[in-house]
């Protein structure tokens, strides 16, 4: 007797697959919460472009150069410049008074030489050769200056070195005094010198790179010195 079968258990059909959830929501979601450009929203926008002055070209950089040194020009022209030093003035007459009183020396100095004309330096001490020396230097109107030595028993070397070795130049007549006349070429200087008489008369040497015409003034003014009241003699500096 044959066993009836038993039936077999029909297949279970698959579940039907639920359909995934669309992501652009979710990534327009996120994309809102992070402030991030959403992937599917419209293109990006486009770069800014480049400045022609930016990409460094040469016409560029010329006219940078020309604006900077434009600038630069400017500001030279409104800075003010210093052309010269101005030494203050010294009392040349007082020292001279009291060099005349300790040395009993027929000092000289320039009277009335007008407006423009300045004494920076005066100074009594041992000077070329170790030669006790009363020197005063002049501003003169032209911005130059002349240096006025005197002193008593001078050797030829004192003389060569206060014309700065100057070439002599025959002689010059000045208010009806007679001078010597030395011309130092490389240092663009003319030197007058009045040799005293004996050893113990005063020379006279008036030097500088003023124009000779300012020279002659200075010299023509040459005045003696009157000694300071209440001052002694007193011994020569020694070197």
């Amino acid at each position: 007797m044959s066993t009836p079968s038993t039936p077999s258990t029909p297949p279970t059909s698959a579940a039907p697959s639920t359909p995934p959830e669309p992501e652009s929501a979710a990534t327009e979601a996120a994309d809102a919460a992070t402030g991030a450009p959403s992937a599917q929203g419209s293109d990006a926008a486009p770069a800014p472009a480049k400045s022609r002055y930016s990409m460094g070209t040469l016409p560029n950089m010329l006219r940078s150069m020309l604006v900077i040194g434009l600038f630069v020009l400017a500001l030279v022209a409104i800075v003010p410049r210093i052309t010269s030093v101005q030494r203050p003035a010294v009392d040349a007459a007082g020292k001279a008074g009291q060099v005349a009183a300790q040395t009993t020396w027929p000092i000289q100095l320039p009277k009335g030489l007008g407006e423009g004309w300045v004494s920076t330096v005066a100074t009594y001490a041992p000077g070329t050769e170790g030669v006790p020396t009363f020197t005063t230097v002049w501003a003169t109107p032209s911005g130059k200056d002349i240096a006025l030595k005197q002193a008593v028993g001078v050797p030829d070397g004192w003389v060569r070195r206060s014309v700065n070795d100057g070439a002599p130049s025959g002689s010059v007549q000045v208010s009806g005094r007679a001078f010597e006349r030395f011309v130092a070429r490389d240092a663009g200087q003319i030197a007058y010198v009045a040799r005293g008489a004996g050893a113990k008369g005063l020379t006279l040497v008036a030097s500088g790179t003023a124009p000779e015409d300012e020279l002659k003034s200075f010299v023509a003014a040459l005045a003696p010195v009157s000694p300071a009241p209440g001052v002694s003699p007193a011994p020569p500096p020694t070197s």
